[in-house]
């Protein structure tokens, strides 16, 4: 009886133990992915896209101004300009094409996901299942580009980039451009306008030229030109005659000047404001010959046509004399006034300038006559320009004088100019007369 019942415990046993291996086995075969393959782990890697549009640069354009317009900042400029190969962000030019880089995602950081998909069993075990191992997943399905408004979204189908927003009118300062990464600018900084400077400069008359010599191209297109100059000429004639000992005197004239220069003409505007001081008891009856009021009024039009290495020009001018002074020339009728003058427009080295003109007084024998004068310019540089020229004048009730002019002008900043001359008599006639002038010009056209 005991060595039945120690047999049937011992069988118990071996059914025990038997049933607990086929559990794990079986247990071991779920947790592998066993069932005949239908429980399984897969892995889907999400990923980023990345892309670029074309931008082609415009006026005012910078590579943080083109950041800030794509990417609402301006801190993107390296970027773009890494990609566009720019190595100094200052010059970038207009018309010039740009990539601009965008992203979805940032590449490589995509998220790693497990499914495990959720099974109910209602079957009993019954026999075991061998393990399937799975091979790892190496790459995934090729991503197709769907619209939104075309296809809704599809697994592991990565959606098309959206537009980049369309490029404003912005007022930012370019200071670095290049061919794919952002310009450097100053947002919200507005572009003035730029100074003009056309390298010519006008006359103490008032026609663009040297100093007494004017030029036959005009000063600009659509330039306007304002200038303050001054002349001062130590007396020491009267008609050609040396003054007596103990007697001189001094002329002074503040020209104010006004001028308008279109594609192929000119017109110019001079005011005189004259003062005299003439101590000449003797020679001309003066003990006390202070005098100044307005000089005679001028007013010119010139006529230009050029080619790339010459100009030429026709005037017309008159001249309106006032009463205001009783020394000097004191005539009151009008004069008129026709010149010519060639000159050549080399860019480089100097320039040679040749004019003269008739001057016809209606009964004012004072500005009656012809003048011819001979000049040269040499730009040296940006700042100073370097002028000689040749002066003659010869009128019918005021004698003749010869000067040779030397000057400098000096070129404040673009468009403003400061000439400087000392005119020397070769000789001189007129009913006052002097050995040396100095004369100054300050001129600014925009």
């Amino acid at each position: 009886m005991n060595r039945r019942r120690n047999s049937l415990i011992l069988s118990g046993f071996l059914a025990m133990i038997v049933s607990a291996s086929s559990f794990a086995q079986s247990y071991d075969a779920m947790s592998s992915g066993g069932f005949g393959g239908n429980n399984f782990y897969f892995e889907a890697q999400s990923l980023g896209e990345t892309g670029h549009q074309t931008y082609t640069i415009k006026s005012g354009d910078t590579l943080g101004s083109i950041s800030k317009k794509f990417f609402g900042t301006t801190t993107k400029w390296k970027e773009i300009a890494s990609a566009n190969n720019i190595s100094d962000p200052g010059k970038i030019k207009v018309g010039q094409m740009i990539e601009i880089p965008t992203t979805n995602l940032e590449r490589g950081e995509g998220n790693l996901v497990r499914h495990r998909p959720v099974q109910t069993y209602t079957q009993p075990v019954t026999e075991y299942q061998p393990t399937v191992h799975y091979q790892p997943v190496t790459s995934l399905p090729p991503i197709v580009n769907t619209s939104y408004d075309t296809a809704p979204a599809q697994p592991n189908v990565a959606p098309k980039n959206l537009p980049l927003p369309p490029v404003t009118r912005s007022d930012d300062t370019v200071l670095y451009s290049g061919s794919s990464l952002p310009q450097i600018i100053l947002p919200g900084e507005k572009q003035t306008k730029k100074e003009v400077d056309t390298g010519n400069h006008v006359t103490f008359n008032g026609l663009t030229g040297l100093i007494n010599t004017f030029a036959a191209y005009p000063l600009g297109e659509n330039l306007f030109s304002t200038a303050f100059g001054m002349t001062w000429n130590k007396i020491v004639k009267r008609e050609g005659e040396r003054l007596a000992t103990g007697e001189d005197g001094d002329f002074w004239e503040f020209p104010v000047l006004m001028t308008y220069a279109g594609e192929n003409f000119e017109v110019a505007f001079k005011i005189p404001f004259e003062s005299y001081d003439v101590y000449a008891p003797i020679t001309y009856n003066f003990k006390d010959g202070s005098d100044s009021g307005m000089g005679d009024c001028q007013l010119r039009f010139k006529f230009t046509s050029e080619s790339d290495e010459m100009a030429s020009c026709l005037g017309l001018g008159a001249i309106f004399p006032t009463s205001d002074i009783g020394i000097g020339n004191t005539d009151t009728n009008n004069a008129w006034e026709l010149f010519a003058g060639l000159s050549t427009k080399r860019k480089e080295g100097g320039n040679l300038h040749l004019n003269g003109g008739y001057q016809a007084g209606d009964g004012n024998t004072a500005h009656e006559g012809v003048f011819v004068n001979v000049g040269f310019d040499y730009r040296a540089n940006d700042s100073f320009t370097f002028i000689g020229e040749v002066n003659f004048y010869n009128r019918v009730n005021a004698g003749k004088s010869t000067d040779l002019n030397l000057g400098l002008r000096y070129h404040v900043k673009p468009g403003m100019s400061l000439t400087l001359a000392a005119p020397i008599s070769l000789s001189n006639d007129m009913f006052f007369g002097y050995d040396y002038r100095l004369q100054g010009l300050l001129q600014y056209h925009y």
